[in-house]
């Protein structure tokens, strides 16, 4: 029981890398907390395979990640299930996708469609039209369902589970290019417009493509291996 098990410092080291790494010692070290103490934890983290030293700083590795994403998250509530979102897939007047540069994990960095998950009480196409507006500010009515996407993200030699999502997509059209929107930001992360051809695109990008691009709604269940970031600019 990750969760449980981590002091509260350790909690806070885990989640503050998994937004920001590498970090330095006297980066990650709030002013109240002592020196020692904090190299107390440090410690326990590295030990536990929580967090790695680089040339950098510490960075978290995939162990919490993946407490983070879907095992269990750091405050320690376990979860069995997929993570049920809904994502949509906005276009422009020019055939391109906007993309959302994220800036939370577990791919930070990451190109992804906006997508965030369902609440409580709200339907499908509530959802879809909540989550739009929160990532990209547009205001939209008359979004279509497309289809079903049921994904998987596996370790590539061990095949042990990272991600399992279940996203219900839509999609929509702008009527203009939406230069408005090109790098537009927010604590999500950074919007751009794309062809698709461009590094560092969570390979489900391209199923949801596919997904619209049908014209009838359709289901499609695939496992990827774990996408690893392209370093080249």
């Amino acid at each position: 029981m990750v969760g449980r098990d981590l002091h509260h410092i350790q909690k806070e080291i885990i989640l503050s890398l998994a937004h920001r790494s590498p970090q330095r010692f006297s980066q990650l070290q709030p002013p109240q907390i002592p020196n020692n103490t904090f190299s107390y934890h440090l410690k326990k983290l590295l030990h536990a395979e929580f967090i790695a030293l680089v040339d950098g700083g510490y960075i978290p590795t995939r162990k919490a990640l993946k407490a983070l994403q879907y095992e269990e998250n750091i405050e320690g509530e376990t979860s069995n299930n997929p993570v049920f979102i809904t994502a949509i897939y906005v276009t422009n007047n020019d055939g391109k996708v906007l993309l959302l540069r994220r800036n939370y994990p577990p791919f930070i960095g990451w190109n992804c469609v906006p997508a965030g998950l369902i609440h409580q009480g709200e339907s499908l196409e509530q959802a879809a039209l909540r989550e739009l507006s929160e990532k990209t500010s547009i205001e939209a009515n008359d979004i279509e369902f497309a289809g079903v996407l049921d994904f998987q993200y596996l370790e590539d030699v061990s095949r042990d589970l990272f991600v399992h999502t279940v996203a219900f997509v839509y999609s929509y059209r702008l009527p203009d290019r939406g230069e408005q929107l090109e790098g537009m930001r927010s604590h999500y992360g950074t919007l751009q417009w794309s062809d698709l051809s461009s590094k560092n695109i969570l390979p489900e990008v391209y199923t949801i493509a596919e997904l619209v691009r049908r014209k009838e709604p359709g289901v499609k269940s695939i496992a990827y291996d774990e996408p690893i970031m392209d370093k080249e600019k």
